[in-house]
């Protein structure tokens, strides 16, 4: 085993809730160990068969300068990401202290250690929809999103006609693909619960159709189908099969995805709606910030 070091790495980014932290350039002091294997490098002396420390360290300083973060954790967490899965790296160890954090003490720290079987990446692809400021809800719940998750792609933006009750304004929809190392059940109930109730989503027990803030349903995880949770929610989403502006925005960033029970592509069930009352609108998205 052989190990890189990276040590006492100095940078300035925006991180902390609290009032005074907010909006706030602080110091970080990062410290990075890879493992890696260095033998072949050792025996032919080429540059070319060396771990690439030097695009390591360019890759974690544009993730901390053009980043935003609460927490030490996310960004001990997004490093040691960064360096497993790009870089290929069999280990690292991460250790990240922030200076004059407490009183008294010179610095608080955490060190997280992952390898890359602590990244099982779950495709996932979700549908969103709303009809009460529709243009802010969905920006919204997309920044939010990208807190929890690694938002991959967007979907074009639809503004479709009200289902099941006519007498309400037309929605916006649109779909998002994503990687997430959680669980369904976790998923629905960590995210996507905790986004729609930040965004003040109600139900009305009486009219299942009825406006919304935001309302966001899992339509496909990875290839698989199944059911979950106690309801049960069932993955793939049946309303793919059932309502074009479900199946419209996922064949946006899907198309040649196969559809595990129906056996046609997204691209092949899109094509298998009219497209009258689904209009394409732009939606102009805040840049990314973790």
């Amino acid at each position: 085993m052989d190990i890189i070091e990276i040590k006492n790495l100095r940078l300035q980014t925006t991180i902390g809730f609290s009032a005074h932290e907010v909006d706030r350039l602080q110091e970080v002091v990062i410290s990075i160990r890879i493992e890696t294997d260095g033998r072949r490098a050792g025996e032919t002396d080429d540059p070319n068969d060396v771990f690439n420390y030097k695009t390591v360290n360019k890759a974690v300083i544009s993730l901390v300068k053009e980043s935003r973060f609460r927490l030490l954790e996310k960004l001990a967490e997004e490093i040691a990401k960064t360096v497993v899965l790009r870089f290929e790296a069999r280990r690292v160890q991460v250790k990240i202290d922030k200076p004059g954090a407490l009183r008294h003490a010179d610095s608080v720290g955490i060190t997280i250690e992952r390898r890359p079987e602590d990244y099982k990446r779950n495709v996932v692809f979700l549908s969103l929809g709303s009809n009460i400021s529709p243009e802010k809800n969905v920006v919204d719940a997309i920044q939010l999103l990208r807190r929890h998750t690694n938002v991959l792609a967007l979907s074009s933006v639809y503004r479709t006609a009200p289902q099941g009750d006519a007498h309400q304004d037309a929605f916006i929809n649109m779909a998002v693909k994503l990687h997430t190392l959680r669980e369904p059940l976790e998923f629905k109930t960590q995210v996507i619960d905790r986004i729609e109730s930040r965004l003040r989503r109600t139900r009305d027990p009486n009219n299942k159709n009825a406006p919304r803030t935001i309302d966001i349903d899992i339509s496909l995880w990875n290839d698989e189908a199944f059911e979950f949770g106690d309801r049960p929610w069932v993955v793939p989403d049946p309303d793919i099969a059932g309502f074009a502006h479900v199946a419209i925005p996922l064949a946006d960033i899907a198309a040649d995805y196969c559809h595990p029970t129906q056996g046609k592509t997204l691209s092949e069930i899109a094509a298998g709606f009219s497209a009258a009352g689904i209009q394409r609108i732009e939606i102009g998205f805040e840049p990314w910030e973790k």
